[in-house]
């Protein structure tokens, strides 16, 4: 497609006279569009931000992308990141684009802008308005950029040496972030008012963002929810092992023994990007049987590395971007992924009877002959004596939510939170917009994993027939974290639509939150009965140093 010439209309979106923007790179004509409460907001799709990482670029680090002639058509999403999800959109290598959707330019202020990081398992994912549609947080007088980045192989592969040095998706987000700091004056944007946002996988990436020293500077503020640099599944561990095991796949003569690291490069770049997502999916099964996951890697320490040293030692030392972050998760995470009893059955079987699989992705006992000690004294975080988790499926629940998701930001925030502000909450809030799940007994505060994403992205349509109190829930949550866009605070001042609620900042001295329900609760000390005892598995038993939590 000529996408300087003419331009294409979706669903949701109006014909308007040209929208022309003129950026660092060239002029960009954009569209409008009318939100589910009727407004008018303007985007501007698909912008190429970086150089296409193919050929010799292919699962390396590219570079910003450069100027063009004529006006850019951007009226139309760009192609997704090739990848094993999503299979019915079109995807190519090619596809470092990213989206602006602007409020109004019709304002003299600049408005803040929140930098979206989709989520996925860093294995699929994108930045489509079908999936991410900025609506009610751009109707709060904020700027969203969406975009496109590497996931996988083609993001994520590594040789664990200079060859392949891993982390490429990860350094096509600091580009993002770059293009945005560059460009985003254009249209109406502050950029020195950017903010970081991101869930699930965008939520570790956030975390990671934060850590980095390559991002230093691109961003004043951080929301990560329902993940953390401190995820256990937050760095991959076994990296070009998986790299030699992908090839090994395609090319069953390919073995350490008989590959030096640059040729594995070689070959792995003459592949056609089908063969290598096919090796991938059948390979990442295999892995997460193991506990590892392709996620981001440690790299060689280098100029160019994303990262290089252990989340969990620059968290602790203060060794990372020292910004405000508003981060937490949602009450019982995991029934996202129970989708029958007889699903949870299984899981408290293998629970029961197999002793590696109630370990976490990223614990490994300092004295292995200490084994069965700690599964015991794990099994017993969750069990009262003599029951099994067959027993009680909600303790599944419990334990694959915490092993997870909430260990590892409430970790992050406590260890933050000796640097900088943080703040932190629960999502507990039921209503017609949650996610439906497995009915649980025990599972009583119900929101799975990506529920409170519903009340900030509008992902279904009939806004006006939504009830009240999730009308409501949309407009407290986008309040709540535009104002920590604008004022690095979720309530900066009294305000009726949040009860005029004050949120606690946590503290090394007191782990103070929000649990959101229909109202807000100010609590203490989030899932204590589990993580205080976690804290004794990690710090009594797993090897040192820490990695992740």
């Amino acid at each position: 497609m000529n996408r300087f010439v003419g331009y294409l209309l979706l669903p949701l979106f109006v014909a308007a006279d040209d929208i022309i923007v003129t950026t660092k790179n060239g002029q960009i004509r954009g569209k409008t569009f009318s939100t589910p409460t009727d407004q008018t907001i303007y985007a501007f799709q698909g912008i190429p931000y970086a150089v296409p990482p193919v050929g010799d670029l292919r699962f390396q680090e590219t570079t910003l992308s450069g100027s063009w002639e004529g006006i850019l058509d951007a009226t139309a999403e760009g192609t997704t990141c090739i990848q094993s999800f999503y299979n019915a959109r079109s995807q190519s290598e090619d596809c470092l684009f990213l989206n602006v959707y602007v409020p109004s330019f019709n304002s003299s202020k600049k408005y803040p802008v929140m930098v979206h990081i989709h989520g996925g398992r860093y294995i699929g994912g994108s930045s489509s308005v079908s999936s991410y549609n900025p609506s009610y947080l751009v109707e709060k007088d904020v700027i969203v950029v969406t975009f496109n980045y590497r996931v996988g192989p083609f993001g994520l592969l590594s040789t664990g040496d200079l060859v392949i040095p891993g982390n490429a998706g990860m350094k096509d987000q600091v580009l993002a972030l770059k293009w945005t700091n560059e460009n985003i004056e254009a249209f109406g944007g502050d950029p020195s008012q950017v903010t970081v946002f991101g869930q699930s996988a965008g939520g570790s990436a956030c975390g990671l963002q934060v850590l980095s020293k390559k991002s230093a500077g691109l961003f004043r503020a951080a929301i990560c929810m329902s993940g953390s640099g401190l995820s256990p599944w937050s760095v991959f561990r076994e990296p070009a092992n998986f790299t030699y095991a992908l090839a090994n796949v395609i090319d069953s003569s390919i073995s350490p023994a008989t590959y030096t690291t640059a040729q594995l490069g070689e070959f792995l770049k003459a592949q056609t990007p089908d063969a290598i997502i096919s090796a991938a999916s059948v390979l990442q099964d295999v892995f997460e049987k193991e506990g590892n996951r392709l996620t981001p890697t440690i790299e060689p320490e280098y100029e160019g590395a994303f990262l290089s040293e252990n989340p969990y030692d620059l968290l602790e030392s203060g060794n990372f971007n020292q910004v405000p972050i508003l981060i937490g998760m949602t009450s019982e995470e995991s029934l996202a992924f129970v989708n029958s009893i007889s699903m949870a059955e299984s899981e408290a079987k293998k629970l029961d009877s197999e002793a590696e699989y109630i370990y976490p992705y990223d614990f490994e006992a300092e004295n292995p002959d200490n084994e069965k000690t700690i599964e015991e004294f794990i099994k017993e975080i969750y069990l009262p004596s003599n029951e099994t988790f067959s027993d009680n499926l909600y303790k599944v629940i419990r334990f694959k939510s915490d092993d997870m998701f909430t260990r590892g930001v409430i970790k992050h925030a406590e260890l933050q939170s000796k640097y900088t502000d943080v703040f932190f909450y629960k999502f507990s809030y039921w209503g017609s917009l949650n996610n439906r799940h497995l009915d649980i007994p025990g599972a009583e505060e119900k929101c799975q994993h990506s529920d409170d994403m519903q009340y900030l992205f509008a992902r279904k349509s009939g806004f006006n027939s939504f009830p009240e109190n999730d009308k409501l829930m949309i407009n407290r949550m986008t309040t709540l974290w535009t104002n920590f866009v604008k004022y690095l605070n979720p309530t900066p001042q009294e305000d009726e639509l949040l009860e005029n609620l004050v949120w606690p900042k946590v503290t090394p001295q007191l782990f103070q939150y929000i649990n959101i329900t229909i109202n807000f609760d100010i609590l203490e000390n989030p899932m204590e009965e589990t993580y205080s005892k976690w804290n004794e598995v990690y710090y009594r038993w797993n090897k040192k140093p820490l990695t992740t939590f």
